[in-house]
C-alpha cells in the first residue's frame, strides 16, 4: 500500500497564521511603547520647564528632540537584538 504524502491540514495552516499575527502584534507593541514613551515623556518635562522658567516654547522644542533621539536609540537596541537572535537560529 502506498502512504499519502503528509500534507499539512488546515488546523496546522491557522495555527502558524495565528503565531505569526500574535508574534508580528507583540513586535508592534514592543516597537510602539519604544517610540511613544521617551518622545511624550521627555514633552511634558518640556512643557513643565517652559511653564516653570518662561521659555515657551524653547524646552518642549528641545525636549521632543531629545525624546526622538532616545526613541531611535531604543529602536536601535531592538533592532540589535532581533539580529542576534536571527544569528542564533
Amino acid at each position: 500500500m502506498k502512504q499519502a504524502a503528509a500534507t499539512p491540514t488546515t488546523k496546522s495552516r491557522h495555527d502558524n497564521t495565528t503565531i505569526v499575527a500574535v508574534v508580528l502584534a507583540r513586535t508592534f507593541l514592543d516597537t510602539t511603547w519604544r517610540i511613544a514613551t521617551p518622545v511624550i515623556l521627555f514633552t511634558v518635562l518640556g512643557i513643565i520647564g517652559d511653564r516653570h522658567f518662561g521659555t515657551k516654547p524653547w524646552l518642549t522644542l528641545l525636549s521632543v528632540i531629545i525624546g526622538f533621539v532616545f526613541a531611535v536609540l531604543l529602536i536601535k537596541r531592538q533592532l540589535a537584538a532581533v539580529e542576534k537572535l536571527e544569528d542564533k537560529k
